[in-house]
């Protein structure tokens, strides 16, 4: 039997713009560039992912002002027929109110969310998870979440593209109640 020698290979794919040669540094810069994913992966299984937040901004939402933005979303999503007449129609009157004021709320002159990407974070949850609407809870939340990062210029909100929102929002949408603080926790995470 011949003894095999050990031998660092590396494969070379052809993508549109160049060569790229597996293997070796190239698998190295990967798990650099990564390096983060790998931490919040293994957290999140440990279940100890922290809330990660940093701007700390006072701003006032209003609900009623949040209710329009979702109006215009209807209103373009309905001209395009992506969307129903039931789409974004409160189960309860109220509903999208209650949610803003959960978010925004304080105690003792402390908020219950200090930071913006908190309140986001929480808003994303609580649109999705308290279905307040007949239909489109989901597009709803990811239009409020963005929409909040944008208006308050959290500077993060760059780090949500389409697909991560996507995911963010089915991940959301999908998980147990009981994980609340873990997803919350991970989209704070992400918005670093």
């Amino acid at each position: 039997m011949k003894k095999k020698k050990e031998v660092k290979q590396a494969t070379t794919y052809q993508t549109k713009s160049k060569a790229v040669k597996l293997g070796g540094d190239f698998d190295t810069e990967l798990i650099k560039e990564f390096a983060s994913t790998w931490v919040l992966l293994d957290a999140y299984d440990k279940e100890t992912l922290d809330i990660n937040s940093k701007t700390k901004k006072s701003i006032s939402l209003v609900a009623g002002e949040l209710a329009g933005a979702i109006k215009n979303l209807r209103g373009e999503l309905f001209k395009k027929s992506q969307a129903t007449e039931l789409f974004a129609q409160e189960r309860k009157s109220g509903s999208v109110e209650g949610i803003v004021g959960n978010v925004m709320q304080s105690f003792g002159g402390q908020s219950l969310y200090p930071s913006l990407e908190e309140k986001a974070a929480h808003l994303l949850y609580f649109m999705v998870k308290n279905h307040p609407f007949v239909d489109g809870n989901k597009r709803s939340g990811a239009f409020t979440f963005i929409w909040f990062l944008r208006k308050y210029c959290a500077r993060a909100s760059h780090n949500i593209n389409p697909a991560t929102l996507i995911v963010l929002t089915l991940l959301i949408a999908e998980s147990d109640p009981s994980k609340k603080e873990q997803m919350v926790a991970l989209v704070t995470n992400l918005l670093k």
